[in-house]
């Protein structure tokens, strides 16, 4: 409807209605007059659609902003169905302004099960509907590949919680999966960091090597632990 007209098309006047030949120039001067008044109606025409796409446009990018937050929701719970956490520099190289979606994702009702966790290197998100705390933390730890770190905040974490001390094949399993030299370039590391200072070893009647600490339990039950756990109910294996 508002559409430029084509190239070649003319308003075409008959001149001879003006007359002789001293009103040709009114002629021309009217076809020019005639000319400029359509193209000024095709200008306007086409500012009043540019408008009205530039309207639709902003519209649309209001709807997409909108929903904008619940694609990177869903995105996240994805992530987080699989076992993964989603960290903020992944999402910043994808959108520059991926923060002004976060927080917005973050006021909204119907996204709250996205939380996330701060490591040493980044922001991880996950949903807590489909990963637990305590996985979070066990995959931030994973993911900055701080083995040393990793090994205190389990062995403080299982002793805090459950309580129990931990053997050292525990890091060689899922989602450690560290080999025997990455665990003891780790522990190496930990003895020398006064942070660390509280993680300690003990040896089962069956050499087999556990950690505990001493914030939150002393030697005798941690060993009463270990002992139990490797003897189990016939004695060592």
């Amino acid at each position: 409807m508002f559409r430029r007209r084509k190239p070649g098309f003319a308003v075409e006047i008959n001149k001879k209605e003006f007359g002789n030949e001293s009103n040709e120039i009114n002629a021309d001067r009217a076809e020019e007059e005639l000319r400029m008044k359509i193209d000024l109606m095709d200008l306007l025409d086409e500012e009043d659609l540019v408008d009205a796409e530039s309207q639709d446009m902003e519209e649309q990018g209001e709807q997409v902003g909108g929903s904008k937050y619940i694609l990177l929701a869903d995105f996240i719970r994805e992530r987080s169905i699989g076992s993964m956490l989603t960290s903020q520099k992944s999402l910043v190289e994808e959108d520059e302004t991926v923060e002004e979606t976060i927080e917005k994702m973050g006021g909204e009702e119907d996204t709250q099960d996205i939380v996330s966790i701060k490591g040493n290197e980044d922001v991880y998100y996950y949903s807590n509907q489909y990963m637990s705390d305590n996985y979070a933390m066990i995959a931030m730890l994973v993911e900055e590949k701080d083995l040393s770190k990793t090994i205190v905040e389990m062995v403080r974490w299982n002793c805090k919680t459950y309580p129990c001390p931990t053997p050292i094949y525990y890091f060689g399993k899922t989602p450690y999966s560290y080999n025997d030299e990455e665990i003891e370039i780790a522990l190496n590391k930990l003895r020398e960091d006064e942070r660390y200072k509280d993680i300690k070893e003990l040896l089962t009647g069956n050499n087999i090597r556990y950690f505990y600490s001493t914030l939150h339990m002393s030697e005798k039950y941690a060993r009463a632990l270990a002992e139990s756990t490797e003897q189990g109910e016939y004695g060592y294996n």
